[in-house]
């Protein structure tokens, strides 16, 4: 896809060169796609940073079928596809990790670069590895709640920078 068309469609949202984007992927404002990336039928929140050569939703096929080829199902896509991969706000995703289909990222959870992940991953959580595993939290539970209250990316630019201030001057960090 040519990145002036992933422009229109995502007016708020950067798509590295060589990436692809379904046409059934929804992108929340102020993120960010890298270089060589390949994104199919997912949700992806607000201020969300995803590094180079990450793929997200691929197709998985159906190993409890005869064949595994897809043109032996109805709709190979619907097929192929199936299971939502949900990421939350605020998530960063390293470079080179793959995120399949059914997974659901967490608010402000980190995956590392090169981790395959194949399990939800709670908010604030970070993952790491081939099976990605909790290696750690950016912050204790009370912290996470409250900025989890703030609802801060659902925010513009402006206001988000100011409630995240707020929040950092008020716990600390």
């Amino acid at each position: 896809m040519k990145q002036f068309k992933m422009r229109r469609r995502y007016p708020d949202v950067k798509i590295g060169r060589h990436s692809q984007v379904s046409k059934d992927t929804i992108i929340g404002a102020h993120s960010y796609v890298g270089l060589h990336c390949f994104v199919t039928k997912a949700r992806i929140g607000r201020y969300v940073s995803i590094g180079n050569f990450v793929s997200i939703g691929n197709g998985e096929h159906d190993l409890k079928r005869v064949s595994t080829a897809s043109m032996f199902y109805d709709d190979g896509y619907e097929v192929l596809t199936r299971g939502d991969c949900v990421i939350d706000a605020d998530v960063w995703i390293g470079v080179d990790a793959i995120i399949r289909r059914g997974v659901h990222l967490g608010h402000g959870c980190v995956i590392g670069a090169n981790s395959f992940v194949n399990r939800d991953i709670p908010p604030f959580a970070i993952a790491a590895g081939s099976p990605a595993r909790i290696v750690g939290h950016r912050f204790p539970a009370e912290i996470q709640e409250q900025i989890l209250a703030s609802g801060w990316w659902l925010k513009e630019p402006a206001e988000a920078k100011d409630i995240i201030r707020r929040l950092e001057t008020e716990l600390d960090l």
